[in-house]
């Protein structure tokens, strides 16, 4: 089967189209027929190398989805022919957060796809049966395949940590990316009001007809928090999807007693924060990885009620992934790019 191999770190010519033995399943796991994968940002930190855990060579891409056509043994409840969406990764079950009832923290499995295991930029990928969702007959797979990694991620960093409620204010950065322009949508179902953040003047047009009530334009320096201020009087949460180039601005568009959701870290960079703010202002600031299996069927509901539209920027062909990390890293895209095998 064809592959896109990462065989060491590096620029983009890192990502090597191969000849790939099709995978042989295991306990508990089933053989899935890739129909999309999705190009998220991570999979840009993990060609760079910036995770030392990562295997290689490994095939890269954590957003798919497919049809089942083989099941392992021990797999109960699915079947050869379901279509089915993947989380990042299976729970293991058996650790304190899992014991907790929050999968999407586990501690204990070390398994994630296209970093310790092989991923989705693949015409078939292996997949543990304890990370797959049923699809909906109408969600196309293709749509699907990303919105664990968007509007899942979204859902349970506004709900779960941010406590996000109807009425309130909610900052989003990076507001015209893959995980932004479902965040917004995901914020507007929980009946907050959007600002949409956006260093590019030119998707302002694009994020107002997705439902933003406000858009702001970040600096050069990555501020925008003055222009929040004078809008909004404070917000009462931000979403950063951005992470070090945004994360102050954020915070200081926050109203006293605001919270922070941090879910993103686009240059894998550290950044300095003044802790009398946060001490002053009583800003809490949590960090959210991941959703669970619930909240990916709640989103998958959703696009099939037609509540959420997933915001396809473009498809392309597998051996076209260069390009697609190209054109994600240059920023001119809007919504997620998807590779159909």
């Amino acid at each position: 089967m064809r592959a896109i191999v990462i065989r060491e770190a590096g620029g983009i010519e890192k990502l090597s189209s191969e000849e790939w033995p099709s995978p042989t399943v295991g306990t508990g796991q089933v053989r899935l027929r890739v129909r999309g994968c999705g190009v998220c940002y991570r999979d840009l930190l993990d060609r760079e190398g910036k995770y030392p855990f990562m295997k290689r060579p490994v095939v890269t891409g954590h957003e798919l989805a497919g049809e089942i056509v083989e099941v392992g043994p021990g797999v109960d409840g699915f079947a050869v022919g379901d279509r089915v969406a993947a989380t990042h990764r299976p729970a293991c079950g058996a650790c304190a957060r899992c014991q907790a009832g929050d999968e999407a923290a586990c501690i204990g499995s070390p398994i994630s796809y296209g970093l310790t295991v092989d991923g989705g930029y693949a015409e078939e990928a292996l997949a543990w049966a304890a990370s797959l969702v049923r699809v909906p007959e109408n969600v196309p797979l293709d749509e699907a395949c990303f919105l664990h990694c968007t509007a899942g991620v979204a859902l349970r960093a506004l709900r779960a940590h941010a406590q996000l409620s109807a009425g309130e204010t909610v900052v989003i950065t990076g507001a015209s990316g893959g995980v932004g322009v479902h965040a917004m949508q995901v914020a507007k179902i929980l009946g907050a009001k959007v600002v949409a953040v956006t260093s590019n003047a030119s998707k302002q047009e694009a994020l107002t007809a997705l439902g933003a009530d406000e858009v702001v334009l970040a600096g050069a320096d990555g501020s925008f928090h003055k222009e929040v201020l004078r809008r909004t009087g404070g917000a009462d949460v931000a979403l950063e999807l951005v992470g070090a180039p945004t994360f102050n601005a954020s915070l200081r568009s926050l109203r006293p007693g605001g919270r922070l959701a941090l879910v993103g870290n686009v240059t894998a960079a550290r950044v300095d924060v003044n802790p009398g703010y946060l001490i002053l202002r009583e800003i809490s600031v949590h960090g959210s990885s991941s959703a669970s299996r619930a909240d990916l069927t709640e989103v998958l509901g959703w696009a099939a009620s037609g509540r959420l539209k997933p915001i396809v920027a473009a498809r392309m062909k597998l051996d076209d992934a260069r390009a697609a990390q190209s054109r994600l890293a240059d920023k001119s895209v809007v919504g997620r790019i998807v590779l159909v095998p």
